[in-house]
């Protein structure tokens, strides 16, 4: 784990070997100079922000945000703490470790569990969620079943009826684009909702 501290003018007076190798960097080239200088993040405003704040305020900071190690952009979840003297704030020490694989992981996940297997369409709990944004909007809905799909399943095989309702899910998606397309609660309810 990256381990570094700063002072109330958020300089680094020190920082662990892991900090300095994850940046590939010296501890005299660190000492003195904060994150901002060094260009390690990508947006050090939002950093130096909850910073500021935390060495006004005291109390621990979690967040997450994207830095520069070694000349690639990495994801990193940082905690923050305020170090006191005497009852009074004198700087922070942080802790961090990168994300990165696992941000990729959780984003993979999410949209497997927000999507239909066989249909690719959202799904209804991305409906519900969408639905919840677009309460008081005017909007305009349309829902399509497929009329005696058991028996069409039954004579041509289920196998057959998958590829059907992938195409006619295609050709949904072609016209109203995935932001607007979803699946009920099984296949052979597949329908699609425009939105305006």
């Amino acid at each position: 784990m990256s381990v570094f501290w700063k002072d109330r003018q958020r300089n680094f007076p020190g920082a662990n070997q892991h900090f300095l190798d994850y940046y590939g960097l010296t501890l005299p080239e660190v000492i003195g100079h904060n994150d901002d200088k060094l260009g390690l993040n990508v947006h050090p405003e939002n950093f130096q922000e909850s910073e500021m704040q935390l060495l006004e305020d005291g109390g621990p900071v979690k967040e997450r945000g994207k830095t520069r190690s070694r000349g690639r952009i990495r994801e990193i979840m940082i905690l923050k703490a305020p170090v006191y003297d005497q009852d009074q704030i004198v700087g922070l020490i942080g802790f961090f470790m990168d994300i990165t694989n696992t941000s990729k992981q959780i984003n993979r996940l999410e949209n497997e569990a927000a999507r239909d297997d066989l249909t690719s369409l959202k799904n209804r709990h991305n409906f519900a969620r969408d639905f919840n944004y677009l309460t008081g909007k005017p909007i305009l809905a349309m829902m399509l079943d497929v009329d005696h799909f058991k028996k069409f399943n039954d004579n041509f095989g289920h196998r057959y009826g998958d590829e059907v309702l992938k195409k006619i899910s295609q050709a949904l998606l072609k016209i109203y684009g995935i932001g607007h397309c979803y699946t009920g609660t099984g296949a052979t309810n597949s329908w699609c909702s425009a939105l305006y």
